[in-house]
């Protein structure tokens, strides 16, 4: 960013606290969503568990859904969900005292500290400690669990049987366990409902790598939770994958991520080669017609035939799974060509991790982690239905109309 040559006035210390503040927030890998996202989600959560553990002691009341309400946490304006009781006694010991919008700068300074320090669950308890939520260490508990529950929910609530599209991937991860450092991988699923919002519908952090057995468990409790029809499924070329997810939604489409072949056609051609496969798939990525693309992508194919034939066997085989994706409107193209949606919330894990010093203190930090980042995403951009779904919304749901009615 460009900057003038006027010179200004030195920030007051309470800007420059309050820039610091938010600069280790930043740092902690949290910054890829706005500040607003990720104070309102802490605060809602913190706020339902709260709840919690004042109705387990309350047996006579009930809980009685939420309410909006506007905060102000130093300059920066926070939306948050309150959570309401029936009798109307409960009050979340995380607001402000009554009648004041805004946070003392104490609690200011250690909420954006809960977000950005808190490398482990243990950190986390001890700043809701310092912030005073609580009286007893089994209300503690409770409050920090609550960010760790809500992530568990997401793999056992039922599910819509019907959705327009269906993206999943794999991520590798380190745990801290004793004094050694153990492999795990993360499988996420995220699901775009007929309404046109995204959700994420899978998040299991498993030991050891990547491997099928811990697909098929996934895959198959989408089905157990009442998931039937899916449109089109988008994942990547992890081998062994696509015959079980064919086997498992035998009538949706499957979309490999062209991302990761891309990567792939780089290992496999030289430079001079491999710049010329990009362009030519860029060109048959853009086009206006299903044909015209399947008829570009042999001409691909045949163009490296001589010099790489094991590479574009494969291509040739999974050739329908490669461009599945232009079947659909031109704007939801390129979003249903990667993986890039499972994507946001695993670059953010990417970073969280960096920032963690490479890796997770412990299988309660990754959850906790996970369950910010995803609460974020979808109190925050995954909220309303983006502009592009929005545009072509009709015309997905015609064709899954279209699809499974000329089945049944």
């Amino acid at each position: 960013m460009s900057t003038g040559s006027n010179k200004s006035l030195p920030p007051s210390p309470a800007r420059q606290s309050e820039k610091s503040a938010i600069e280790k927030l930043l740092q902690a890998g949290l910054g890829d969503f706005s500040l607003r996202e990720l104070l309102g989600a802490l605060l809602s959560s913190l706020a339902h568990a709260e709840r919690g553990a004042y109705l387990q002691n309350q047996l006579d009341d009930k809980a009685n859904g939420f309410y909006p309400r506007s905060l102000q946490l130093g300059s920066v304006p926070v939306e948050m969900e309150v959570p309401r009781t029936r009798s109307g006694q409960f009050r979340p010991p995380s607001l402000p005292a009554r009648y004041q919008r805004g946070y003392s700068e104490e609690t200011q300074s250690l909420l954006l500290g809960l977000l950005s320090s808190s490398r482990s669950v243990a950190a986390a308890r001890e700043a809701l400690h310092k912030m005073g939520l609580s009286n007893s260490e089994q209300e503690l508990e409770t409050i920090a669990a609550g960010f760790i529950e809500e992530l568990e929910l997401r793999n056992t609530r039922p599910l819509d049987p019907d959705l327009l599209a269906l993206f999943f991937d794999g991520k590798y991860v380190e745990i801290r366990e004793g004094d050694r450092l153990k492999p795990a991988c993360i499988y996420l699923v995220v699901g775009l409902g007929r309404e046109g919002k995204k959700r994420v519908l899978a998040c299991l952090a498993k030991s050891g790598r990547e491997n099928l057995e811990d697909w098929k468990l996934v895959l198959r409790s989408l089905l157990e939770r009442g998931l039937r029809r899916v449109l089109i499924i988008v994942q990547d070329d992890f081998s062994g994958l696509l015959p079980i997810t064919k086997s498992l939604f035998p009538t949706a489409e499957v979309q490999l991520c062209v991302v990761h072949m891309q990567r792939n056609a780089k290992n496999h051609l030289s430079k001079n080669d491999s710049a010329e496969f990009q362009q030519r798939w860029r060109a048959l990525r853009d086009t206006w017609d299903e044909q015209v693309g399947r008829t570009q992508f042999e001409d691909l194919c045949q163009r490296f035939d001589h010099d790489y034939p094991a590479f574009m066997a494969e291509l040739r085989k999974k050739r329908d799974h490669y461009l599945a994706f232009l079947k659909y409107p031109d704007a939801l193209r390129r979003s249903l060509s990667t993986t890039n949606t499972v994507e946001a919330v695993n670059g953010q894990l990417e970073i969280i991790r960096r920032n963690s010093g490479g890796y997770f203190q412990s299988q309660d930090t990754v959850q906790l982690k996970l369950g910010i980042t995803i609460t974020s995403l979808e109190n925050g951009r995954w909220a309303n239905v983006g502009g592009r779904v929005e545009s072509c919304l009709h015309q997905l749901n015609a064709q899954f109309q279209t699809r499974f009615e000329s089945e049944s």
